[in-house]
């Protein structure tokens, strides 16, 4: 049977898959969808929404892979200090975990917060398109 940390490990790989599977969906998604407004002024609005999404979901899988750099280096950490490595300190603020797993974990909640702000950005393009 797998050890705790195995466990763990795999979960966060999920995670990862997870948030280049959304982020990267969302993005095809959209470069499927944008041909059938690009050239029609009546959807300009959300043509616009749906280039600034694509950039979004681009960010969001940026952050993803970024994360998951850093969650390495974080594992590498965590080993050379046999599993209980110093916290982070940063601008006078002590957090629970080192740097680079703090960063991680900053590179996470981005990629997150990139598909949600992207859903939102096109959600709002065509609520301004049906209202015109």
């Amino acid at each position: 049977m797998a050890n705790e940390l195995e466990i763990r490990s795999q979960i966060d790989t999920e995670n990862v898959k997870a948030l280049l599977l959304i982020n990267g969906g969302g993005a095809v998604a959209l470069l499927a969808f944008l041909p059938s407004v690009l050239g029609k002024p009546e959807y300009a609005a959300l043509m616009r929404a749906i280039l600034y999404g694509l950039l979004l979901y681009q960010f969001g899988l940026l952050s993803a892979v970024v994360h998951n750099r850093l969650r390495r280096k974080c594992s590498l950490v965590f080993q050379a200090h046999g599993y209980k490595p110093p916290p982070c300190s940063i601008f006078g603020f002590q957090l629970k975990e080192p740097c680079v797993c703090s960063a991680s974990i900053l590179f996470m909640w981005a990629s997150v917060l990139f598909f949600v702000a992207s859903g939102l950005l096109v959600f709002c393009g065509g609520i301004e398109v049906l209202n015109a």
